[in-house]
């Protein structure tokens, strides 16, 4: 199964983001993402341990972003999440007869570590005014 975390993460940053006037409630944010609200505030407490959302409880409370739009980047959210490297290389013990087997470790080791490197760089780049000038506004 693929791990959606970090896209649902986007989408509530996008929307906290495109909504900036007003705070949001888990519940408005879980109708977004066509998402049960225990996700959503879930995700909300890493965020919020991560310093990109401020939530403020009670009946009229909600949540809003900790900062502005241009200042938050995709590797924030990516790295908020603590997410596992996908591409880890296996743990087992080699095949010490093998040479492919012997050698796999290394291999993936830094395939892991290049594909890991582009990615942060990527998400960098991309920051959340980015993405909501992207949403008509209606």
């Amino acid at each position: 199964m693929v791990n959606q975390q970090f896209a649902t993460a986007v989408h509530v940053l996008t929307a906290l983001a495109f909504n900036r006037k007003d705070l949001m409630s888990s519940d408005l944010l879980a109708q977004s993402v066509n998402t049960n609200p225990v996700v959503i505030r879930r995700l909300l407490s890493l965020l919020t341990k991560a310093s990109l959302v401020t939530t403020t409880r009670g009946k009229s409370g909600g949540v809003k972003l900790s900062k502005d739009p241009n200042q938050i980047n995709l590797k924030d959210v990516y790295l908020a999440l603590s997410p596992v490297d996908p591409m880890a290389p296996r743990e087992k013990s080699p095949l010490k007869e093998c040479p492919v087997s012997c050698s796999m470790y290394s291999i993936m080791t830094k395939v892991s570590v290049g594909t890991q490197k582009a990615t942060l760089k990527y998400l960098e780049s991309q920051k959340l005014s980015d993405l909501i000038k992207k949403i008509p506004k209606s």
